[in-house]
């Protein structure tokens, strides 16, 4: 019986892996996040305990009982399968498989037209960046997934491949709308590329790269049957209602800085969105190759979009970047050949086609070894075992005062708990029923009132009459840090205050009860 050989890594393979590990390692890098993220797991489990759906809010004293709609419901009962499987570890390595599995589609998008792999693993670099920085488990990996998905799918039938896989698009949409509200982005995707593509075609006519008419027509079906796909979800057509409510919500567009627009002076955004726009632009510039209808649509249309707010630099990234990579082999950097007839130098001559280098299998072998252990450090079964503070040996989010939540647990307190937002996701996840939250990471489900008072009370503005309102039998704050050395103004008003007294304290947080 013959044995296959495994196949020795080329240099090749070695480039493009480059881009994918820095996706990979940053996701596996990344906590999990304070807000955001454990309230759907909760939510999960009360699902897969009692087999409905909630309809109201369960989990806030100061919104108790509130009409509440959970449009995500199917992808949190699957991050509580994969807890429940494997623990904050699988849930970390899942969220790095979602991440990296988008970003390679992206890849596999940009492989349709072949570029040079050297090229497109440079290029793909820019992309990667943003990818790292939107990393952390939310319900949205599962967008970036679907949204690059559907992206290779149009892609692919323009350049006259997978046609057949078009009909599998209304059978993730049915999935899409009931994991998150960005379902309707794949909507608008397809619209746009059935409208762009229809123009395309009436002007070139028959050329090479626009739809047949048979094409279109299956791709309009398509867009039909997604529509209708939209629909089998809990709560039918007002799905659309709750993400237009979401979009509108004045709380989230005036407190919560990912809803607002990016601004170019902050470091993170420029990172974000600004820097990536930039670079695309300029290749887009210097490319011998002007944009078709449909790139410049999907680069206009996504650029706007993530101008609109800071939480859609990502689908800039995933609609933009196999436009930016196929226009980037086609770069002609004008200003060079300008500047060499100024100084009168002569052109330079055409170098001579090297010959093809033979590549050192043993070599390629030893940077794969070094590649795959790197990453196995920073898997979330070892690097908590390492104490490597650069490792980030916790898997939770440090701002997470993980001991004082198992104090109020264990201690089994009793009485309403006034905290800051970044506690209340996760208080949720350990405390409830025994404990509900003032607020936490769902802003759009509270009044502007109740977060004005929020607000107020951590200024240390008229704070008493805060607590007195909403009857707070506990005030739990964050410490100061490296990061953020200033106290909360309430902080030191409450340590000053002679009704309150310290019930629990450690490194991150500090617990004051009534004296009384």
């Amino acid at each position: 019986m013959r044995h296959r050989r495994i196949p020795a890594p080329t240099l090749q393979h070695i480039w493009l892996a480059i881009p994918v590990l820095l996706v990979a390692w940053a996701a596996l890098l990344n906590p999990l996040r304070r807000l955001d993220f454990w309230w759907h797991l909760k939510v999960g489990q009360l699902i897969v305990e009692t087999g409905r759906i909630p309809n109201t809010d369960l989990f806030s004293f100061t919104a108790a009982g509130k009409p509440f709609t959970y449009p995500n419901w199917l992808a949190e009962v699957m991050f509580y399968v994969v807890w429940r499987i494997g623990g904050l570890e699988a849930l970390v390595f899942f969220d790095a498989l979602m991440v990296v599995g988008a970003f390679m589609l992206v890849m596999a998008t940009v492989r349709l037209k072949q570029p040079n792999h050297r090229l497109m693993a440079v290029s793909m670099l820019v992309p990667a960046l943003t990818f790292a920085l939107y990393s952390n488990l939310r319900t949205q990996v599962f967008s970036f997934v679907l949204l690059a998905f559907f992206f290779w799918v149009l892609w692919s039938v323009r350049a006259g491949r997978r046609e057949r896989w078009l009909w599998l698009l209304p059978l993730l949409m049915a999935v899409w709308v009931n994991v998150h509200g960005a379902f309707v982005l794949g909507m608008g995707v397809l619209a746009g590329f059935l409208v762009s593509e229809s123009v395309r075609r009436w002007w070139h006519g028959d050329a090479p790269d626009t739809l047949s008419p048979a094409l279109l027509r299956r791709l309009a079906l398509v867009l039909v049957l997604c529509a209708v796909a939209t629909l089998l979800n809990p709560y039918g057509v007002q799905i659309y209602g709750y993400v237009r409510q979401l979009q509108q919500d004045p709380a989230s567009q005036r407190y919560v800085t990912e809803w607002q627009p990016p601004v170019i002076t902050s470091l993170e955004h420029v990172l974000i969105f600004f820097a990536p726009f930039f670079i695309v632009m300029l290749g887009l510039l210097y490319s011998a190759t002007p944009l078709d209808l449909t790139e410049l649509g999907l680069f206009v249309g996504f650029s706007i979009f993530a101008l609109v707010s800071t939480r859609n630099g990502i689908w800039f990234a995933i609609a933009v970047a196999p436009i930016f990579v196929w226009h980037m082999q086609a770069l002609r950097i004008k200003p060079l050949a300008h500047l060499r007839q100024r100084l009168g130098l002569p052109e330079p001559s055409a170098p001579a086609s090297p010959r093809p280098r033979r590549e050192n299998a043993l070599l390629n072998w030893l940077l794969v070894i070094v590649l795959a252990g790197v990453t196995s450090l920073f898997s979330p079964w070892v690097r908590p075992h390492l104490a490597n503070e650069r490792l980030r040996p916790t898997l939770v989010d440090p701002v997470i005062p993980v001991e004082a939540i198992a104090y109020i647990d264990e201690a089994n307190l009793r009485g309403n708990i006034f905290h800051v937002q970044d506690f209340g996701d996760y208080m949720i996840w350990r405390l409830w029923p025994e404990q509900r939250t003032f607020i936490d990471g769902r802003v759009h489900l509270y009044p502007a009132d109740l977060v004005e008072d929020y607000i107020a009370a951590l200024s240390a503005r008229g704070w008493e009459a805060v607590m007195e309102k909403y009857d707070i039998a506990y005030i739990f704050l964050p410490k100061p840090t490296e990061e953020n050395p200033d106290p909360l103004p309430l902080l030191d008003a409450v340590r000053q205050s002679r009704e309150w007294r310290v019930l629990y304290e450690d490194g991150k947080s500090i617990l004051f009860e009534r004296a009384d």
